[in-house]
């Protein structure tokens, strides 16, 4: 099994690739670029199992129609969370447009959230035992976060389980659902939630919580030998933060990031294409429809896990980690994830 987390820039687009031409989607990417689409096609993938958004916000949820329009017929089933912003989105229209042609069948569309008594819910499995388990929104967090006019606080949380490996998508979930995620390992008898590979939760922004908060969530909750985050190269980014950054490093997490911001050198652009040469062909680092050349500069750019019995293993991982080294001594190169580079 391979898990590509999608160079789709500040956003999220998540492809577990299942063999035999199928996979399992976790949100899509804004809709400009239609790189979940494309990335996709080039995987070879002809039927979706699951199209899952953790929100409706566009930079999770943007890409979805275009997914739609590309699989009729070929999407087993749709799974959404319903936020305040679901029923007004592109998405639902074209959704509830193509149950009423009769290109998908309206029992296939069903809403994420957890039970009342909060535990964990299967959306997934194999006969094999692998499994993709939803372990938030509650019903009470996804009605509060609505009331608010919050997504983000009722974003989907997954855990992937393949092999004796584990995956988090924590889309852009908040301090709150964690503490009920927490609640509820808590009741069953588990501790820390360690994973080979965490989506960390918002791109590596703060999540509606304090210093003491984002020590407790990196530190207490989860644990993962990966830190992966999806974002785009900007002057002044907001995602990542360098107070998250420090704490994955600190928790002992390889920190991976898609893209190259201005954290991490003073003028990105300049190392336009990539910081990791060659990159694959598609991504935000190499297509711009508008320009015709990249905007942004893909730092791991598409990141790509296989997952199998001997471990995780992360593609060009030490190819990256050499390439992060020669940044760091640039002119201007002050990567934040240097602490996780070792001399390969």
């Amino acid at each position: 099994m391979e898990v590509h987390f999608v160079d789709v820039g500040l956003g999220t687009c998540q492809i577990i690739h299942l063999g035999n031409r199928e996979a399992i989607v976790i949100d899509c990417g804004i809709r400009s670029d239609e790189i979940a689409a494309k990335a996709l096609k080039r995987l070879g993938v002809d039927r979706i199992v699951r199209l899952i958004t953790s929100h409706s916000d566009n930079d999770h949820i943007g890409g979805a129609p275009t997914i739609l329009n590309d699989y009729q017929g070929c999407i087993d089933q749709i799974l959404a969370v319903q936020d305040h912003k679901w029923l007004d989105s592109t998405y639902w229209k074209r959704i509830a447009y193509f149950i009423d042609q009769g290109v998908i069948d309206a029992d296939n569309v069903k809403r994420l959230e957890l039970t009342q008594n909060h535990k964990p819910r299967l959306v997934w499995s194999t006969p094999q035992g692998s499994s993709l388990r939803l372990v938030s929104p509650s019903f009470f967090r996804n009605q509060t976060a609505q009331q608010n006019h919050t997504s983000n606080g009722t974003s989907a949380v997954f855990i992937l389980d393949h092999c004796g490996r584990r995956v988090v998508f924590a889309g852009d979930s908040e301090i709150p659902q964690w503490r009920e995620i927490y609640k509820q390992r808590q009741t069953a008898g588990l501790g820390t939630l360690k994973c080979d590979l965490l989506a960390v939760p918002h791109h590596g922004g703060l999540l509606d919580g304090n210093d003491a908060d984002m020590d407790w969530l990196y530190y207490q909750v989860v644990r993962s030998e990966f830190a992966v985050l999806s974002v785009g190269t900007r002057k002044n980014p907001k995602h990542p933060r360098p107070e998250i950054i420090t704490r994955l490093l600190k928790a002992g997490s390889k920190v991976l990031c898609t893209e190259l911001t201005s954290l991490c050198h003073d003028r990105p652009l300049t190392l336009l294409p990539a910081v990791l040469r060659p990159q694959t062909e598609f991504g935000r680092g190499y297509i711009d429809s508008k320009r015709k050349r990249p905007r942004c500069v893909a730092c791991m750019g598409n990141i790509v896990a296989t997952l199998s019995p001997a471990g995780c293993d992360v593609r060009r991982l030490n190819e990256h980690q050499q390439a992060v080294r020669g940044l760091a001594g640039q002119p201007g190169g002050k990567p934040m994830c240097l602490a996780t580079v070792k001399v390969v």
